[in-house]
């Protein structure tokens, strides 16, 4: 069974990560990056552990939807820790899976499908169909780029 964190009793901290997840959502990267920095920050000063994780998560898809993987693999690699520190499987497994979309998107073939069947393993094991399922797909649809991509490169090569 998965430990649970209870949620923040900050109003302010629910608002800026709600503020700030809609607004990446609707594709406003900036708002979203400054909002859930603010965010961060008073999740940081209040040692609110369920906000910094919420942080962390929503910046790491900010900055992959911005192409800074750097930044996105630093904030999925903070959830995953943290989330292993606290006992949190489906923080694990979430973390695991975009950590390799990260690896994906770098060029790591190997590395992603590492991550994302590690994932994909954690989301069983936790009796997570939904996100097993979306582990599997992400891996079944990269294996199909892949092959697309080593097939051109073998007709040009």
């Amino acid at each position: 069974m998965e430990a649970l964190l209870p949620p923040s009793d900050d109003p302010l901290l629910a608002r800026a990560l709600d503020a700030g997840a809609e607004a990446w959502r609707r594709g406003r990267l900036v708002a979203a990056w400054a909002l859930l920095g603010q965010a961060l920050v008073r999740a940081e000063a209040r040692g609110d552990k369920a906000g910094l994780l919420s942080a962390h998560q929503l910046l790491g898809h900010v900055a992959y939807d911005a192409g800074d993987l750097d930044a996105a693999q630093a904030h999925h690699e903070m959830v995953l820790s943290q989330s292993q520190a606290l006992g949190l499987p489906l923080g694990e497994a979430s973390s695991l899976h975009n950590l390799g979309l990260i690896a994906a998107a770098q060029g790591d073939e190997a590395h992603a499908r590492r991550l994302i069947s590690a994932a994909a393993a954690r989301y069983r094991a936790i009796g997570h169909a939904a996100g097993a399922e979306a582990a599997r797909a992400n891996l079944a649809r990269l294996a199909e780029q892949w092959a697309r991509q080593a097939g051109g490169a073998d007709e040009h090569g």
